[in-house]
């Protein structure tokens, strides 16, 4: 059965983007760790900068989602967090930038921190890859 978009919206907040508000899938789960702006040789991208952050995060779970035998439209939901409501817009740009046509569910949340003190977005991706 393929992904079923359940109530596609336009967002009203910063960059416009079309999300759902639930997705029926059938295959396989993949369940990716958060990702931030920490690079997998270590590095870290976007010191003080949450869209170069948020930006590095879309990399990653592309990749991820590549080497797991899926794509980026496989991702069904995100979960985002910002360590400040004003890097909402930022963060948010460089994600509909990567996720384009995807329609993903997505949730933020504004926390006090992240792991590492200049770690201002972590994003948490789910997908399922269809059989």
């Amino acid at each position: 059965m393929p992904k079923r978009f359940i109530q596609k919206y336009q967002t009203r907040f910063h960059a416009q983007a079309i999300y759902s508000r639930a997705i029926r899938a059938s295959g396989d789960f993949v369940f990716l760790q958060g990702q931030t702006g920490t690079t997998f040789e270590g590095g870290f991208v976007g010191k003080d900068d949450p869209f170069a952050q948020a930006e590095q995060a879309c990399r990653n779970i592309e990749a991820l989602m590549e080497a797991a035998g899926g794509t980026i439209k496989d991702v069904c939901k995100l979960t985002v967090f910002v360590t400040d409501a004003a890097y909402r817009p930022a963060v948010y740009a460089a994600i509909n930038a990567a996720f384009v046509g995807v329609h993903h569910c997505s949730t933020g949340i504004v926390v006090r921190g992240l792991a590492l003190p200049e770690m201002l977005v972590e994003i948490d991706a789910l997908a399922v890859i269809e059989r």
